[in-house]
């Protein structure tokens, strides 16, 4: 069999080779699950609109999915279709989260000698926030950046407990005035993230 063909560090290395493929199927197919209903709403309004219309079709039949459509029409979301000279405020808005997020991941990058290290069960929270944070500089309204990360990445706020003095200070401060200044300025229609 295997044991006598390879020895025992030949199974261990089958092992986790089988092991990591049952992960990755198993990662695979909870991402198809989340993503199912996604599609399957953007599929019934393709058929419900797109498919028998009397003349022409809207705007958004030709691009597949509406929301990505809506997205870019009305709000400039695109890959760097945000990045205009005059959207440098919204850029200085977002520049604390980013920087924070930043910190966070090249902290965390840091802590590993190898690559192969890097994947363990923390690396899903960090992978996430620097995704998201990726994503959103990239092909966002980068203004709603600093809502979209705190909602979304509570690793956030726990990274933020380990820092030290005086950064620790500067982002409670940041925080804080966040949750004020955005209670404020957001429901009044301000350019707050």
């Amino acid at each position: 069999g295997i044991n006598a063909e390879y020895g025992d560090e030949g199974v261990q290395v089958w092992q986790e080779r089988r092991l990591s493929l049952f992960r990755l199927t198993k990662t695979l197919l909870a991402a198809a699950i989340i993503i199912a209903p996604f599609y399957l709403f953007q599929q019934y309004f393709a058929i419900l609109y797109c498919g028998s219309t009397v003349g022409s079709p809207p705007e958004w039949c030709t691009h597949g999915i509406s929301y990505g459509h809506i997205q870019r029409h009305y709000w400039s979301n695109g890959l760097f279709l945000y990045w205009e000279a005059k959207q440098l405020p919204n850029f200085h808005l977002a520049a604390p989260i980013l920087l924070l997020v930043g910190l966070l991941t090249a902290d965390y990058l840091r802590r590993f000698a190898n690559l192969a290290d890097l994947v363990t069960r923390d690396s899903v929270g960090y992978g996430h926030v620097t995704c998201l944070a990726l994503i959103g500089v990239l092909t966002m309204n980068v203004q709603v950046l600093t809502r979209f990360l705190i909602s979304s990445c509570p690793l956030i706020f726990l990274y933020a407990t380990r820092l030290q003095k005086p950064l620790d200070l500067l982002v409670i401060c940041y925080f804080v005035l966040f949750a004020v200044a955005g209670t404020v300025l957001h429901p009044t229609f301000y350019p707050w993230t």
